[in-house]
């Protein structure tokens, strides 16, 4: 058997050169984040879904020279490319994907102008005045 050399006599390895610093990785969202930037995002959505009804009103009573108006079956039409109304009071238009608007008289059926909800509308109210809406149009 071979004598075993001690230790301190063996050769020591070279050492690596040490490796370089790794950067930071950049901060991930969490999750709290995420979702409070979803809430409000949510909430800005839902305001400004709430008050275009009311900005659109005030727009439209207050739009001039954009329109025309008629005398249908006795009843003062006003109306533009979207709004209309019925002896001075605003009918409530919406407009469909189609290019067409259903009124809040009749759901029903999309016409395809301004002028014919409006028209449709007089003929469904018959003498009956239009009501305005709850938000004071």
């Amino acid at each position: 058997m071979a004598a075993l050399t001690p230790l301190e006599n063996a050769p020591l390895p070279e050492a690596a050169p040490p490796a370089p610093p790794v950067p930071p990785a950049p901060p991930r969202p969490r999750r709290r984040g995420v979702l409070g930037a979803l809430l409000a995002l949510t909430g800005l959505a839902g305001t400004a879904g709430a008050l275009t009804p009311l900005l659109r009103t005030s727009r439209e009573n207050t739009a001039t020279g954009a329109g025309a108006t008629e005398t249908y079956r006795g009843r003062h039409l006003a109306y533009g490319p979207d709004w209309a109304t019925i002896d001075g009071r605003a009918l409530h238009l919406m407009p469909r994907a189609d290019g067409g608007f259903i009124s809040s008289v009749d759901h029903f059926t999309s016409y395809p102008s301004t002028r014919a909800a409006a028209r449709a509308a007089v003929d469904e109210l018959g003498g009956a005045r239009l009501s305005t809406p709850a938000y004071g149009a």
